[in-house]
């Protein structure tokens, strides 16, 4: 299974939280089907997803994904960790593994004062790690992450690392475009960035500061 479809995707712990940066084009073979298209998606107050792969399929997983969590939320009293989305996310791919749904997801969120990431792939593997790239633009967006990312970024700064990762995958991979969203996911929960927010930390980038 090729899961290098058209999208760029990159995932970031900071001291301070998780942020989550996408690409917005949505590619079909060399055509492009969508330029607005949102790949960063919530799933809770605390947990956010990047998403790859067939859009039916990752509408699916996401709403399967957002009942299961509500449903554990009323039945326990609070939300559950990232750490628990992520083994269920992994059980369901599993479980469809001789059908897979066509999703690679990378699970972001808050546990108390500690954040997480996590790459899932489509067959239910599970992987954590501080920084990851997804999709067609991955090995550019990975050579800025490589480079530049260190344990311990505030916020402000991840924000910039991640839309710089993706700039770079936009640059060099056609099937990325067409724009960039970001969410950061703090104690306070999940916010997304505006149009004028984004465009600013690209202004700043251009600036070097």
């Amino acid at each position: 299974m090729d899961v290098k479809k058209g999208t760029t995707t990159v995932a970031l712990v900071s001291k301070d939280g998780v942020v989550l940066v996408a690409d917005k084009r949505v590619s079909l073979g060399y055509h492009i089907a969508h330029k607005n298209a949102k790949k960063v998606l919530k799933i809770t107050d605390n947990i956010g997803v990047t998403t790859a792969g067939s859009v039916g399929d990752i509408q699916s997983l996401v709403g399967y994904l957002r009942a299961e969590a509500k449903l554990y939320e009323i039945k326990n009293g609070k939300m559950m960790s990232p750490k628990a989305l992520a083994k269920l996310t992994a059980a369901i791919l599993q479980g469809n593994r001789y059908y897979p749904l066509y999703a690679w997801l990378v699970l972001g969120g808050m546990d108390g004062e500690k954040g997480y990431v996590f790459s899932i792939d489509p067959i239910g593997g599970v992987s954590e790690d501080e920084m990851v790239a997804t999709g067609s633009g991955m090995e550019p967006a990975y050579g800025v992450l490589d480079d530049r990312y260190r344990p311990g970024m505030n916020l402000d700064e991840t924000v910039k690392l991640g839309v710089r990762a993706l700039l770079a995958a936009i640059s060099r991979n056609m099937g990325t475009g067409d724009g960039v969203s970001v969410s950061v996911i703090t104690k306070e929960g999940l916010r997304e960035y505006t149009n004028d927010e984004v465009d600013a930390v690209i202004a700043s980038l251009k600036e070097g500061a």
